[in-house]
Parts: C-alpha cells; sequence; structure tokens
C-alpha cells in the first residue's frame, strides 16, 4: 500500500495581472514528495520555478493570484487555511524556505543570532535562553560554531552566511525545505561543500526538499527525482537517473546538451532562441518555435504529460507518436 505523500501538490495554478495581461507564471504544476526525498525544479529564468515556491509558501505579489490547485501536507488541504491560520501554523514552521541570495535574506545591522532566534520568539514564545540553545542546535546542523550568533552578516564569508540562512529556515524543525538557488552567488569549492551538507541534513533530518535550480547538473547531485519546467508548465518529470541519462522531451535533451562535461570530446550546445513571452504565448507545445524536432500537430495542439518507457512523464507529442 502507498504511503500519503510528506506534500502532495495538484494542478497548481498562479498568475500575475500586468498592463500586457494575465501571465500565467505557474500553469498547471502537479508533483509529490515523500519524507526524506528531494525534487528537483530545473529550467531557463522564467520558467517559473520561483513561483512554485512562493505559492508553497503563500507569499506570491500583490499582483499575484492563486487560479487553482490543491496543497496537502501529510494529507492536510493547506489550502483550506485561512491566510493567519496559514501563517501561524505552517509558514517556516512546517515548510521553510533559504531564499536566493544570502546576503539579500540577512538584515545587515542585526546579528546573525537575533534573526536566527525570532522565529522562535514569534511562532513558540519561546524564552531568550530557549531560544538561545534552540539557535545553537540549528547552527550545528549546517557545521557553524555558536560564537557566529554574536556577529553580524558582514563579518561572515559567502559559505557561513549560506550556512546561516539554512540555519534559520531549520530552526523550528520543519517538515519541508525549499532551496531557491542555494549555491548560485558562492564559489566552486564552497558549492561543493554546502551540497554535502545538504545531503547530509535530507539523511539526518528526513527531510523533503524542493531544490529549485537552473543548474540540471547540479540537481543531480541531491534530487530523487526531478522536474524540468518551461514557461510555466512541467517539460517533463520523473526519478533523476531517466531524467538524466535518457531525457525524452527536446528541451531536457538541449539543457542537457548545454552541460560541459569533463570526460565528453563533444562540446556543449546552446539551446536555440529565448524563452516565450507569458502574455503572448504561442500556440501549442509552448517550446515548439525552439524545437528542432517540432512537426505540425507541436504548433496547434498542447501536449499534456505522457508516460514514457524510462519511467519519466514529458508533455511532447513524440511520445505519443513513439507509444
Amino acid at each position: 500500500m502507498t504511503s500519503t505523500p510528506l506534500l502532495d501538490v495538484t494542478d497548481l495554478r498562479l498568475s500575475y495581472a500586468t498592463e500586457a495581461g494575465e501571465l500565467p507564471a505557474v500553469d498547471g504544476i502537479s508533483f509529490s514528495i515523500q519524507e526524506g526525498e528531494a525534487l528537483g525544479l530545473v529550467g531557463e529564468s522564467g520558467a517559473g520555478k520561483s513561483s512554485v515556491a512562493l505559492t508553497l509558501l503563500r507569499l506570491w505579489p500583490r499582483n499575484g493570484r492563486l487560479v487553482s490547485g490543491q496543497m496537502k501536507l501529510s494529507g492536510n488541504n493547506l489550502f483550506a487555511l485561512s491566510d493567519d491560520a496559514f501563517r501561524r501554523q505552517v509558514r517556516w514552521q512546517q515548510i521553510a524556505m533559504v531564499f536566493q541570495g544570502a546576503s539579500e535574506s540577512l538584515n545587515p545591522v542585526l546579528r546573525v543570532g537575533t534573526q536566527i532566534m525570532e522565529p522562535l520568539r514569534v511562532h513558540r514564545g519561546a524564552s531568550k535562553q530557549e531560544a538561545i540553545q534552540e539557535a545553537r542546535r540549528a547552527l550545528s546542523l549546517v557545521y557553524l560554531p555558536p560564537e557566529i550568533l554574536d556577529r553580524y552578516p558582514h563579518e561572515l564569508s559567502g559559505g557561513m552566511k549560506q550556512r546561516a540562512v539554512i540555519a534559520m529556515a531549520l530552526v523550528l524543525q520543519p517538515k519541508v525545505l525549499i532551496l531557491d538557488e542555494p549555491t548560485s552567488a558562492l564559489d566552486v569549492t564552497t558549492q561543493a561543500q554546502i551540497m554535502d551538507q545538504l545531503k547530509d541534513l535530507k539523511e539526518q533530518l528526513n527531510l523533503g526538499i524542493i531544490f529549485i535550480t537552473h543548474d540540471i547538473a547540479l540537481a543531480s547531485d541531491i534530487c530523487d527525482t526531478i522536474g524540468v519546467m518551461y514557461a510555466g508548465k512541467m517539460a517533463e518529470m520523473g526519478p533523476a537517473e531517466a531524467v538524466l541519462n535518457t531525457p525524452q522531451h527536446p528541451y531536457a535533451q538541449l539543457l542537457l546538451a548545454s552541460v560541459a562535461r569533463i570526460q565528453q570530446e563533444e562540446q556543449p550546445v546552446s539551446i536555440p532562441g529565448v524563452p516565450p513571452n507569458l502574455a503572448s504565448l504561442p500556440s501549442g507545445c509552448r517550446f515548439h518555435p525552439r524545437c528542432p524536432k517540432a512537426f505540425d500537430r507541436c504548433s496547434t495542439e498542447l501536449p499534456n504529460l505522457i508516460a514514457s518507457p524510462t519511467g519519466s512523464l514529458g508533455a511532447c507529442w513524440l511520445l505519443e507518436e513513439k507509444s
């Protein structure tokens, strides 16, 4: 018997109201993750990855509108909660997020300890001493010494800031951790260290992780499942091994072909063209104007996710042709 997913998201749709019209930033996204499992959301800028994260935390901007969707955490429908109940019961306590750019996430005039302890004081009513103890515990999870609590953000290196921000997200012991480009501003060595720590945390805490990145190679280092997003929709989703070794959607194939690899003679290739304007999407498959394998049907009909022999799902008419 299949266990209830830790997080189950169905038909998530978020649009932004702009002068150019409604932009479908997230358009029918569905996925689920289990405890101790990591889902990677990859794709070019503008694919809708960060909008998915903001929707899960109900932090979309003022011009955003939840069109439809259901989000269940351990079987409980979170979108049925009022905004106030969601803020008090879910955000940061059950689902936390590490936002892109650690420096922008830290207040430069407050000590790091004050910022890590704030959720404990606000949500848990913890005393100062209790908050200090929990903050030290959170720092230990990311291998930072207790004295970091007394420092200001400018006194930390880039890697230390990133670890501190991860500690802030973990201090209330959430079930789900969303990471939005958590290593984008770090050098390669520090990036590898952070990734190793995230893998340790996933195993130690049995966390459900949503890892957002434009780097499909980086996602392969931690993710069990990978979803490739394009123009607000899911182009392909499946086990990481299947998506990485035998991608079915032409966009996923081109993403992988654009990654430089040490042990290969072929040069990386760029993806032709640019992502579409969400205010004037092409008819049919949204990738067809850039797709080298497009045929007539691609320009007139929008494909749903179709099962492939590899175990992944791809939104491509070629899969129907093969079957």
